[in-house]
């Protein structure tokens, strides 16, 4: 990129500087809500998440499951793909090594702290960080719920105590809308476990699931609707204030007419030592190292293979403040993994340049069944710049050398698999805002990106109030003007409309007891988010909840 060279040496410079400027170190907090963050705080959902997929906490705008629940769910943060988001899970990296993504669909959450941060956090976060990060810390919330549901689906949870909790999780609906009407299932149990040890904290979150859907393939390439993927993964961490040690882990097995045509195993062990120093009362520096060792392993009709990489670097940031405060961040790492960040804020202005990079993924180096790995693949890259005041944000981010797959085609008689390569820039802007308004809150995104299934207009608006102990909630949304995938098959250049009305009610019973109901989708609109795979109609949940 034309401004990489300039922004790297410009970067000493700056940070020599900074560190004799005075400053009011930032730092930022753990909150027990679900928070968007623009390196300002862009809009904060408080509404309690007694249980919920992960993915409706993340994104309380607008929520879609393609095909039915326990199919593949990604984030899209500033317009660019899931894998530009790294999610953290009780400080470990949780995408997967293979694919580079983090499946949402596979979380039931009860009250963690999730912090979303949009924008360039290569520095801190590494790999993936270019347009966001999520970082999610597992609580348990001591009680138990039982939720229930006129038709489906179906929820459990149990929490003892305040170091376990358990979750169970069943669905029974069509995921494809064609003439097939079985009922394919979907099943997920989930258990947490958290111990304090004095200085040191254990946490692990366990998912075992088991999901039927239509439309696979079997290794003739014939197609079925008896398709069954099956797995379990768990993210395991020990921590102090400095160290942060831990494994990802996930396993998955895909079944096709009874037969299993396919499975991939792969972990991620992960190592990060770091520090934080106030130099003075006006300046502070965090500083440290990590690392990673990735391993991927496939096993298919036609063969098995084992992948292995590694990741390390140190990383420095540094908050110092004279009439602004600011922040400037470096991260050096192996294989040209290397990031810059500076950040400057005065009360409700803030303006964040930073640029972040993203590896090739272990399946884009080295598959080899649909499509073929490149082992030549460079790091994609992008930079970011944001500029907002209050709850407004502006942002522009610029990708290079990005990764795609080109289509597979006929060599005379021999089908040529599609393989990845770097297949140039693209460019995502646009704004955000959220505002409060007593018991109303609104949010309105726009986003100018030709990013397949990404929408360039994201609406909300959301009415809260309570009146004694009845609590009653409206929320309405809509996702609009989407880009289509180049595997779309549809008639228009733009995918389908999006829309949601969510009502809820609560009634506190009292300390202890509680019953809600909640309508999603209320006006049962039924639409497409890939083509051929449904969003999730009209859905009642009544749930009683009980705190020991």
């Amino acid at each position: 990129m034309k401004l990489k060279n300039t922004f790297y040496s410009v970067g000493g410079a700056l940070l020599l500087t900074i560190a004799f400027m005075t400053p009011a170190t930032v730092k930022a907090e753990e909150i027990e809500e679900v928070i968007v963050v623009a390196q300002q705080v862009q809009s904060t959902e408080t509404t309690p998440v007694t249980s919920t997929r992960l993915i409706s906490a993340i994104m309380p705008a607008f929520t879609y499951n393609p095909g039915g629940y326990g199919g593949f769910i990604g984030y899209n943060e500033r317009g660019a793909q899931t894998v530009h988001t790294t999610v953290y899970t009780n400080g470990i990296p949780a995408n997967e090594p293979g694919s580079g993504w983090y499946n949402f669909g596979h979380d039931i959450v009860s009250g963690e702290s999730i912090k979303v941060i949009s924008g360039a956090n290569g520095v801190l976060y590494g790999s993936g960080s270019i347009a966001g990060t999520v970082l999610i810390k597992d609580v348990i919330d001591s009680g138990s719920t039982i939720r229930f549901e006129g038709s489906t689906p179906s929820y459990l949870r149990i929490a003892p105590t305040d170091n376990f909790e358990y979750t169970k999780f069943r669905s029974d609906m069509p995921s494809v809308r064609n003439d097939n009407t079985e009922e394919d299932s979907y099943d997920l149990q989930q258990a947490k476990v958290s111990v304090d040890a004095g200085d040191w904290t254990f946490a692990g979150k366990f998912v075992e699931y088991d999901y039927d859907y239509d439309n696979c393939y079997n290794a003739d390439f014939s197609q079925s609707n008896d398709c069954v993927d099956t797995g379990d993964r768990y993210n395991v961490s020990v921590r102090n204030d400095n160290i942060t040690l831990g494994r990802s882990f996930t396993d998955s097995k895909y079944s096709t007419d009874g037969v299993e045509t396919y499975s991939n195993e792969s972990y991620r062990n992960f190592l990060r030592i770091a520090e934080h120093k106030d130099l003075s009362s006006m300046v502070s520096i965090d500083f440290g190292v990590d690392a990673e060792a990735l391993h991927y392993a496939t096993e298919s009709t036609s063969g098995s293979n084992t992948y292995e990489d590694d990741n390390y670097g140190a990383f420095v940031s540094v908050n110092a403040s004279a009439v602004f405060d600011y922040n400037f961040g470096v991260r050096i790492g192996n294989d040209d993994q290397n990031a810059l960040r500076f950040g400057m804020t005065q009360g409700q202005f803030f303006l964040n340049i930073g640029n972040s990079f993203r590896k090739p993924t272990l399946y884009e180096k080295f598959g080899d069944d649909f499509v073929l790995g490149n082992e030549n693949l460079k790091p994609e890259e992008g930079i970011g710049y944001e500029i907002g005041f209050g709850t407004l944000g502006l942002f522009r981010y610029e990708f290079s050398e990005t990764i795609d797959y080109q289509s597979g085609f006929m060599l005379g008689e021999v089908y040529v698999n599609p393989q990845y390569y770097n297949a140039g820039d693209f460019i995502t802007q646009g704004f955000r805002y959220s505002q409060n308004f007593g018991a109303v809150s609104v949010m309105l995104k726009y986003t100018d990106t030709e990013q397949p299934r990404v929408a360039k207009y994201d609406a909300m608006i959301s009415w809260k109030q309570r009146y004694g102990k009845n609590e009653y909630q409206v929320k309405y949304a809509v996702n609009l003007d989407r880009a289509p995938s180049q595997y779309d098959i549809i008639d228009s250049e733009f995918l389908e409309d999006l829309k949601k009305m969510n009502l809820y009610y609560t009634r506190y019973i009292n300390e202890k007891v509680t019953l809600s109901l909640k309508v999603e989708n209320a006006f049962d609109d039924v639409v497409e988010v890939v083509p051929f795979y449904d969003n999730q109609g009209r859905e009642f949940y009544l749930t009683l909840g009980y705190n020991w």
